[in-house]
């Protein structure tokens, strides 16, 4: 489960992947609201009167259960003991994604240390998080936040030896009970007569990010499949398998939002949001985080006198932009809307 902002984290473990391409055509210039706009919300009118862009970090964690079985010192130059075997429900899955690595990570030291659960934004193959809202995010009277969640991509190898992408054993990621073993990163070379593995980059991976707001209206998803949910218990050629309503890293990256998914909050509970992180992916997540980015805007409500008075500047036609928050977004002309 997701304990939220607590536990260790990676930070920003990969930043921008080489080799991907990041250009969606979509950027954020064209969306952003510039002060002197105006905003039809519900019932009433209000005034940008002021932009400030802004990013926010949503930490994401799990608990996995690792310590240190074992330590030599034939890898460090220097002499010093490294761990060379990890113990634990997820030790030897972890050992993929490097053993220092890992220690460094959950802080185990450079000495056996016995198997126990650690809590940090590493997120195994079977983290479901359930929807979790965010208290922080609700900005103050007289603000509106307009952000785009976009999440990080992690890069993905495999096996060109033998051709493995999903498992080194037979096992699913996921299977910890038989010790299913990711890809990951490491390439278990060995001297004498085995022969070392070459892992290759093929892509990437990420986790998938489902999005409620209002609280309980699901955003993104199918007409039948309002929660996400439609895989079928028993396959058929008119069921649809597998979820909808989701985006994920290559839908809107960290360093290239996707504004087709993005959202306004306004002052009130109601309005905040509800994020759902999953990993269904064969590889750990080794940073699980949503970002936000987008920008801050402060509105001035505006009185039937005060809209007059513009209106009247504007030649009797104004030009807003229409916010429902439990509706589509939309735009359209005063006069228009006025003639419905």
């Amino acid at each position: 489960m997701a304990n939220l902002n607590q536990g260790y984290r990676s930070g920003n473990a990969f930043g921008r992947l080489a080799n991907i391409s990041y250009d969606n055509g979509i950027g954020g210039d064209d969306v952003a609201l510039k002060p002197g706009y105006l905003l039809r919300i519900r019932d009433t009118y209000a005034l940008v009167t002021g932009v400030e862009a802004m990013s926010v970090d949503l930490f994401f964690t799990d608990t996995l259960n690792v310590g240190i079985t074992a330590v030599g010192t034939s890898a460090t130059p220097d002499g010093s003991s490294l761990a060379t075997d990890f113990d634990g429900t997820h030790g030897e899955a972890l050992e993929q994604y490097g053993l220092a690595s890992i220690s460094a990570y959950y802080d185990l030291g450079t000495s056996t240390v016995a198997e126990a659960d650690k809590t940090g934004n590493i997120l195994a193959p079977d983290y479901d998080s359930g929807f979790i809202t965010f208290k922080a995010l609700e900005p103050y009277a007289g603000n509106l936040y307009h952000l785009c969640p976009t999440l990080p991509l992690q890069p993905k190898f495999m096996d060109a030896e033998t051709g493995d992408w999903h498992s080194k054993n037979a096992y699913p990621p996921n299977d910890t009970s038989n010790g299913g073993l990711p890809i990951g990163f490491r390439s278990n070379g060995a001297s004498g007569s085995q022969v070392a593995e070459h892992i290759t980059q093929i892509g990437s991976v990420s986790a998938k990010l489902y999005l409620k707001q209002p609280s309980g209206v699901s955003k993104h998803t199918l007409d039948e499949a309002s929660d996400g949910e439609s895989a079928r218990a028993t396959a058929s050629e008119t069921a649809l398998e597998g979820i909808s309503g989701f985006l994920d890293g290559e839908m809107s990256p960290t360093v290239n939002p996707n504004w087709t998914f993005g959202m306004i909050i306004e002052h009130g509970e109601a309005s905040l949001p509800a994020f759902r992180l999953v990993n269904d992916s064969d590889e750990y997540i080794l940073d699980g985080r949503v970002r936000l980015v987008g920008w801050k805007y402060k509105i001035l409500e505006l009185s039937q006198e005060q809209l007059s008075t513009l209106k009247a500047k504007a030649g009797g036609r104004l030009r807003f932009m229409y916010y429902n928050p439990v509706t589509y977004q939309s735009s359209g002309f005063l006069s228009d809307y006025l003639a419905m």
